[in-house]
């Protein structure tokens, strides 16, 4: 009985202790060898996370406590650990879905921006960078500029963003896009 509270204990102290210090230590992904298994990148939580690891553990120790307590041998008070440790993430992975779809973002994808119009606040000079204004997702946003043919672009130009350099977008004059030209 005793190793199921020692874990159920351990998990216990892992979930107050991010309760507590959450926004110092945050919820992080244990190592997953390239599992697709959602996260921050791939649009959800994830089910590797310390969070939903913690309850697990939480439960399983629990789970274990109390099949002991009634004289269960080790082999099922650890399948009556497992099964109540599993139900226990999954309640954990569920909220925290739940909790996540709610989240809002103004941050401004990058990708997003070509094809924006945008207007140059600082010139860019032959061959060099400059600044461009635009509005993107309800937001003012200043991004670093190359023109895309190398030309001189004065402050106060209209431009369309027709691509993504390596530091920079990269931005064409209104009149050139429309026409056409280069």
């Amino acid at each position: 009985m005793l190793i199921y509270a020692a874990i159920g204990a351990f998990g216990l102290v892992v979930l107050l202790s991010m309760l507590v210090f959450g926004d110092i230590f945050g919820d992080h992904d244990v190592d997953h060898g390239g599992l697709d298994h959602g996260g921050p990148d791939a649009g959800g939580p994830s089910v590797l996370s310390v969070r939903v690891m913690a309850a697990f553990l939480t439960a399983f120790g629990v789970g274990g406590v109390v099949a002991r307590y009634y004289s269960l041998s080790h082999p099922a008070a650890s399948g009556i650990g497992v099964v109540s440790g599993v139900a226990m993430a999954a309640i954990v992975y569920q909220f925290a879905k739940i909790l996540y779809s709610q989240q809002a973002s103004s941050e401004v994808r990058m990708h997003g921006l070509v094809g924006a119009t945008a207007e140059v606040s600082v010139a860019i000079p032959e061959g060099g960078v400059g600044q461009v204004s635009l509005s993107a997702g309800g937001e003012r946003s200043e991004h670093i500029a190359r023109s895309a043919d190398g030309r001189p672009l004065g402050r106060g130009t209209t431009v369309v963003i027709t691509g993504l350099g390596a530091q920079a977008v990269v931005v064409k004059p209104v009149d050139a896009v429309s026409t056409g030209g280069t």
